[in-house]
């Protein structure tokens, strides 16, 4: 130990860099090297999840202010650079400190060279109250920080209209998030965004304009949120994801990542990124006015060739889809309402996730990479769950992970006389709902009904209400019995699956005083 800290306070600064914030901070009880190695360490994070917030002395907010003061003071004292400056309060009421003390700490990182800047500073009830007042305010020294490459920003946090007048270059931002942020003037974030040349990657979601000046009753009329967003001549605008805004125009012919999300925006809304031909990942959800065809798929596989990652939510679909692309690597679709069919010709899909509801949808490939992963989600009857697989293509199967959510809760369970040996999937996840009650004569039907169904190599159960100790108990006594010779189902005459498995891993976890989500792995 006394060799490691006679090292030079560079190495260990890239040493404690590399722990986890709590194993860092416990350093100070190694030695006194290692004590003024971490009050000179560049890396300051104040965090609801941090070691020194659940130490309840931090819960005491003049031991706090004092704390992350003198930290600052001596960086700065020694002439020290603050890499990294993160303050989360959520776990603090922020009406018991005074925005002074957020204002200095932030004063003296912006002087310090300061790299990374984290501020999340919650409202709390003000919200509910929709006052403005105890908002904190975002002082102008924060633009003045020229070494800052990353800003993050969200909940509690107003931006004035001083932003708009004051002259402002963030030279060296490369990221800039922004979440449920209160802008006093509409046009504060578009000249926040534009006067950041170098930005790669830019997080705009759920924030809201706030118009002081508006005398309308009640209060709540005065907040909506940001309504259009225009980002051009942004050279190096690798990756956007943008949420709750109405009208959204990209022109940054770099961009490889999108992601927007209305979410809730009631009006038409307007999407435009035709000159983002390098696009590579796309994700777009609840965009009511689109309505997906083939024709939808072939135009945007001719737009943008790169495309690798498609997922697509809560749209309305043709009933019958086909995909055609020869890049596409990774596709997700979920609550696509009225799609039936799905034909896909991608040779290098390595991923596909599907989320159908209650529907039973039919998936082709036409092509396919021998690394493929299938998931579908489903809430099916478990009665029919036997229907429900036979529509998904035997190339498929291989290589399918079937997550089942069921709501029934049915005492008839029928009795399985199944002359076949069911198909073979990869893993099957079942969302335990109505099991776990009282009548243990269900379980035996139960497992005949979803191992009649098919034959999974792993199996996971996901408790999610009811009592679950009863069921555990039963299913690990049953394996038990199965790896013993013995049958404890209860499926009479009906031939039994569970006859000609090997089980050749059976975790602890199943003892009722393990977690409530337990898996195993089963083989031929």
């Amino acid at each position: 130990m006394d060799r490691l800290s006679a090292l030079p306070r560079p190495i260990l600064h890239a040493i404690l860099a590399k722990l986890p914030e709590k194993d860092a901070a416990k350093t100070i009880a190694l030695s006194k090297a290692w004590r003024d190695t971490w009050f000179s360490f560049p890396y300051l994070s104040v965090c609801c999840d941090d070691l020194l917030i659940k130490d309840h002395r931090f819960h005491n907010m003049d031991f706090l202010v004092g704390y992350v003061t003198k930290r600052l003071l001596r960086l700065r004292d020694q002439g020290l650079a603050i890499k990294e400056f993160k303050l989360d309060l959520e776990i603090l009421d922020p009406t018991q400190m005074s925005h002074h003390h957020f204002d200095q700490w932030i004063q003296m990182a912006s002087e310090n060279g300061i790299e990374v800047l984290e501020l999340h500073i919650p409202a709390g009830y003000i919200r509910r109250e929709h006052s403005e007042h105890n908002w904190y305010n975002l002082p102008l020294c924060v633009i003045e920080a020229k070494s800052l490459t990353k800003l993050v920003l969200s909940s509690g946090i107003r931006v004035d209209q001083e932003f708009l007048s004051h002259s402002m270059k963030f030279s060296s931002l490369k990221m800039l998030s922004l979440c449920d942020v209160h802008f006093t003037h509409e046009g504060i974030l578009q000249n926040l965004i534009s006067h950041c040349p170098l930005i790669e990657h830019l997080y705009v979601v759920d924030c809201h304009v706030y118009n002081d000046l508006s005398t309308e009753d009640p209060l709540v009329d005065k907040i909506h949120m940001v309504k259009s967003l225009f980002l051009n001549g942004l050279q190096k605008l690798k990756e956007v994801h943008v949420q709750r805004i109405q009208e959204v125009h990209i022109d940054s012919p770099n961009l490889e990542n999108l992601s927007y999300h209305p979410m809730g925006v009631n009006a038409p809304v307007k999407l435009n990124f035709d000159s983002c031909t390098k696009l590579r990942c796309l994700c777009l959800n609840d965009l009511k006015s689109t309505i997906i065809s083939d024709k939808w798929f072939l135009e945007l596989f001719s737009k943008y060739p790169l495309l690798e990652s498609l997922k697509l939510g809560n749209f309305l679909m043709s009933e019958r889809i086909n995909i055609k692309s020869a890049q596409l690597k990774v596709l997700k679709l979920y609550s696509c309402s009225n799609l039936k069919e799905v034909n896909i010709d991608a040779p290098h899909l390595i991923s596909l996730d599907y989320h159908c509801g209650f529907a039973k949808p039919i998936i082709s490939l036409m092509k396919c990479s021998d690394k493929l992963e299938v998931r579908v989600h489903t809430c099916v009857d478990y009665r029919r769950l036997r229907d429900f697989i036979q529509n998904i293509q035997e190339k498929v199967l291989a290589s399918l992970s079937l997550i089942v959510r069921s709501y029934r809760d049915d005492p008839y369970l029928p009795a399985f006389q199944v002359s076949s040996i069911p198909p073979r999937i990869k893993h099957l996840e079942f969302g335990v709902h109505a099991v776990g009650n009282s009548n243990k004569a269900l379980y035996g039907p139960l497992m005949n009904c979803l191992l009649s169904s098919c034959f999974p190599e792993k199996i996971s159960f996901r408790f999610i209400l009811g009592n679950t100790t009863a069921f555990i108990e039963f299913f690990y006594e049953m394996l038990m019995g199965i790896k013993k010779g013995e049958c404890h189902c209860s499926s009479g005459n009906t031939k039994c699956w569970w006859h000609a498995l090997k089980i050749v891993n059976i975790s602890r976890s199943f003892l009722p005083d393990k977690p409530k989500t337990i898996t195993y792995s089963l083989e031929m």
